[in-house]
């Protein structure tokens, strides 16, 4: 399995915060430029980890990558 699927390049990381860190969970909220917002849920239990972001995802070649152009109406910023 190719664990590099999420392509960043061109976006610039500005703040990362752990929202939660249990040890079964961590939640964490980055911020990029472009007003990207990525969150990131790892259950430590069962090594799953969930991805989601303020804009919508788009499959490039084999990875994804944020399209800031398509805000994603599913997201739920944790902080907000």
């Amino acid at each position: 399995m190719d664990l590099d699927l999420i392509d960043l390049g061109g976006f610039t990381r500005q703040e990362t915060r752990v929202l939660v860190d249990t040890p079964e969970l961590q939640r964490t909220r980055t911020t990029f430029d472009h007003r990207l917002i990525i969150v990131t849920e790892v259950d430590k239990r069962n090594h799953q980890i969930k991805v989601s972001a303020n804009f919508q995802w788009e499959q490039i070649g084999k990875k994804w990558r944020p399209n800031v152009s398509l805000h994603n109406t599913h997201f739920k910023d944790p902080i907000a």
